[in-house]
């Protein structure tokens, strides 16, 4: 997974063609993956959750949330939603299921 704070999308997109190369490679077509998870980034990019969404994954978990957003979204049992990460894309097409981890 590439620096969503740093990084240009383009070696993003790179990064992820790369990895599911080598997972279908080695695993062949049960290896594409389906759910993303994003375990340490500093902050979540609405840009790369639309790309993961046109890419066809079904979810995306996100960690590192912030601790008082958690306690809220968990005490209110509002840890997952629909992501409408486009505001130009008609949805469904920039819209992926998340989870807070």
């Amino acid at each position: 997974m590439s620096d969503e704070a740093a990084a240009h999308y383009a070696p993003a997109l790179e990064q992820l063609a790369l990895g599911r190369r080598f997972l279908r490679r080695e695993l062949g077509g049960c290896g594409t993956p389906r759910v993303a998870w994003q375990i340490d980034p500093f902050g979540h990019s609405r840009q790369l959750a639309a790309i993961f969404a046109q890419m066809g994954y079904d979810g995306l978990f996100v960690g590192r949330v912030d601790h008082q957003d958690k306690e809220t979204r968990e005490r209110l049992r509002e840890m997952e939603l629909l992501w409408r990460a486009s505001g130009n894309l008609p949805p469904p097409a920039a819209d992926i299921f998340t989870g807070g981890t």
